[in-house]
């Protein structure tokens, strides 16, 4: 890519394009695509949530760990 006084000047069709992305990272108008990753699923709010059970060892070792620590220190 050139930079300078050597790059050649801008075109329409490329304001055009500059002008349209600046205005859809503004949120002006709606995104002409969406990559699937970001494409949100219906969900149903009311729905319990399982969690995952690394999860739940992480977060009871982490309380385990915090009570102990506790005890440790009023014992000290």
């Amino acid at each position: 890519m050139v930079f300078g006084p050597s790059r050649p000047p801008i075109t329409e069709d490329v304001a055009d394009v500059i002008a349209r992305e600046v205005k859809e990272s503004e949120g002006h108008t709606p995104p002409s695509e969406t990559p699937i990753a970001f494409i949100r699923r219906k969900i149903d709010p009311t729905a319990a949530v399982d969690m995952h059970p690394r999860v739940r060892r992480v977060l009871h070792g982490i309380a385990l760990a915090m009570l102990v620590l506790v005890v440790v220190l009023l014992l000290r």
